[in-house]
């Protein structure tokens, strides 16, 4: 058997039909998968232009998981296009990709010397980006601010609740029960939703670690501020927060992103972790969790002083 006689999607399909961790899904839910994941596969091309990542890793694995979604429609409406209608993308419809934003942002970052991987960048509105760049001016937001109606889809979260929805064949429920002979032979598939709940409300702060120019669209962003130096940054972060949080704990990382179908583990660090939908992002936070639960904080501002030599300020 070769990849010629049976091409790579033929091989996702078989393997999704063999384990269907979509089926259970409503019709909606099963649309904003379809929307989430095509969502973290767009890029804006040099030309400005609505475009795919380029094949790596980490894009093979989210057409894998859209060849599945694929294969599920197909399986409950038939051939593509059945099942697709235009609630999948207009309902809650994506960033405007191709804008004069968009456009501004895909030319100036082409011209700056970034390496993903090695640069932090904080995206926002000018007037903000330039007081962090030269004044050092942080807001750490409680978690249960980014749940507000008045943001958009691509800030708006529940940063304080994971959510999963896992569905177990008879088979499956046999291999993880203590008595197995219980189980009926007929026993139908059984849905299990979980959502995981961090006991206090929580202080963040969000930069990127993506150098895409799309996230200019997505944060509705006119500048960002280039940290060159992350480490340093951390250091000035964590000096400056001390003194207002000190009951609190600090933490920093990457963000880790849940698939809610197939969680790796149910033991998820709330605080550092976030819906697969925001995978593009590519966000590293830090955070600062109240040694005691308290349900509802108000934001903290910081002044770490000039950053102008570990960072640079990019206007668009």
């Amino acid at each position: 058997m070769t990849s010629r006689e049976h091409p790579i999607y033929e091989l996702w399909r078989a393997h999704y039909r063999k384990r269907r961790y979509a089926r259970h899904l409503s019709k909606d839910n099963l649309d904003r998968r379809i929307r989430d994941t095509l969502n973290n596969l767009l890029v804006l091309t040099p030309e400005a232009k609505i475009g795919l990542e380029k094949p790596s890793h980490v894009s093979i694995a989210w057409m894998e998981k859209f060849t599945h979604l694929l294969e599920e429609m197909t399986i409950r409406h038939g051939p593509y296009p059945a099942g697709f209608t235009k609630d999948i993308f207009h309902k809650n419809p994506l960033p405007r990709f191709v804008s004069e934003l968009a456009a501004r942002a895909t030319s100036i970052i082409s011209k700056v010397d970034l390496i993903e991987g090695r640069v932090l960048i904080k995206y926002g509105k000018r007037e903000r980006m330039e007081a962090l760049y030269r004044h050092g001016n942080v807001r750490l937001q409680p978690a249960s601010y980014f749940n507000g109606i008045e943001h958009n889809g691509a800030v708006r979260d529940d940063e304080k609740t994971i959510r999963l929805s896992l569905v177990l064949s008879r088979d499956e429920v046999v291999n993880v029960v203590i008595n197995p002979q219980d189980v009926q032979q007929n026993a139908p598939d059984q849905r299990i939703d979980i959502e995981l709940k961090h006991p206090t409300d929580f202080w963040i702060y969000c930069v990127t670690r993506s150098i895409q120019p799309r996230l200019f669209v997505d944060f509705e962003a006119d500048a960002c501020v280039i940290i060159r130096k992350p480490v340093e940054f951390g250091d000035l972060l964590e000096k400056s927060a001390k003194a207002k949080l000190s009951n609190s704990v600090m933490k920093s990382g990457p963000a880790i992103y849940v698939d809610p179908l197939l969680p790796e583990t149910t033991k998820i660090d709330i605080p550092m972790a976030k819906d697969f939908r925001y995978s593009y992002q590519k966000e590293y936070r830090y955070c600062w969790v109240p040694s005691e639960a308290i349900q509802s904080l108000e934001p903290v501002d910081l002044v770490l002083g000039p950053l102008n030599e570990i960072a640079d300020l990019v206007v668009l």
